[in-house]
């Protein structure tokens, strides 16, 4: 989709305090996505390079969880774009390394795909190398306030201090953008489901679309700040796509996908709303909800990564969603 152009129950408190976890143990969570699938890793590296089309590569989190989530990078002719920055700013800061042994062009941009800690918090890095930070409009307004609650009574000093220094995007936008770095397009597109102020990054002319957080291979998903009614349209869109079968997506976690993956997932979310759903209408809800729920959730998708610890959350977020209950961030009013 083009756009404009750019040249240059249990309680929420205590599912929140649980959905910590994401942030603060991304080596225990994470890994479990990646580490079945992220083949003979470069141990100096804290992420898993592989290229995905000419000059496209996914940055793929380690083994160990040490990025937190993963990232990528597109060379064009003039310039370097970057998706999402990772957890850790080392971890950006070894992505930059990599780049500049490929190419001596200049670090123009990094797209943000979405406000999550674990795929900003090295922006400043990227900042530094000398790119410009597009975003969501409500990243902006969410970045440094939202991502503290995402702590929930975790926060320490430390990490508030943290959050509240994590870069602020230079380009904001609610509709696609179009980026040209000599003669190849790039298009960022927002999508609906994960955060309301999610982007995903089309390379047309390589066939690989970046999702962020829209795309999690075989990994269970944070829904926290999600919309799963709006989130299943959009997982089913790309898998309907008329170039889907030769399109290499990139999720925000776990390896790299193809078309079926993106149709697992799709299918999980739809697994996961109908369930409640079912518990609902039995009359059903809160802990009880998630205590029926459960077994029925592990026969369906036991075997995907960090089940266990996410399935109660998503579980209850799902409840309270369908409920008209759940906190999410509040978007940016329109101009």
């Amino acid at each position: 989709m083009k756009g404009r152009t750019l040249s240059s129950p249990i309680s929420p408190k205590g599912l929140i305090r649980r959905i910590t976890g994401l942030m603060l143990i991304p080596a225990l969570l994470l890994s479990l996505g990646s580490s079945a699938t992220a083949s003979a890793p470069d141990t100096a590296l804290p992420f898993v390079l592989k290229q995905v089309g000419p000059g496209v590569y996914a940055a793929i989190d380690s083994p160990s969880g040490k990025s937190g989530s993963n990232a990528g990078f597109v060379i064009g002719d003039d310039g370097v774009l970057v998706i999402d920055s990772f957890f850790n700013p080392d971890a950006a800061r070894a992505l930059v390394s990599e780049i500049r042994k490929l190419t001596p062009k200049p670090i123009r941009y990094v797209v943000n795909t979405h406000y999550h800690v674990d795929h900003v918090g090295g922006d400043n890095v990227l900042r530094d190398a000398g790119a410009i930070i597009i975003a969501h409009r409500n990243e902006r307004a969410w970045v440094r306030t939202d991502n503290l609650h995402l702590f929930g009574d975790r926060l320490t000093p430390e990490r508030k201090a943290m959050v509240e220094t994590l870069a602020l995007p230079d380009v904001t936008t609610t509709r696609g953008l179009t980026i040209w770095l000599g003669s190849r397009e790039i298009l960022i597109r927002p999508a609906l489901g994960h955060t309301g102020g999610d982007l995903m990054v089309s390379v047309p002319d390589a066939k690989v679309l970046f999702c962020g957080d829209i795309l999690w291979r075989h990994v269970s998903p944070n829904i926290i700040d999600g919309n799963v009614a709006e989130w299943i349209k959009t997982t089913e869109g790309l898998t309907n796509a008329e170039d889907a079968a030769e399109t290499a997506f990139v999720p925000g976690h776990g390896n790299v996908a193809a078309v079926k993956d993106v149709t697992e997932f799709a299918a999980y979310l739809r697994d996961l709303r109908a369930l409640v759903q079912a518990e609902r209408a039995s009359g059903i809800t809160g802990d009880a909800l998630i205590k029926a729920a459960l077994p029925k959730f592990s026969k369906q998708h036991g075997d995907w990564g960090a089940f266990s610890y996410f399935a109660p959350l998503e579980l209850g977020f799902m409840d309270q969603e369908l409920a008209g209950t759940k906190r999410v961030p509040a978007p940016v009013a329109d101009d």
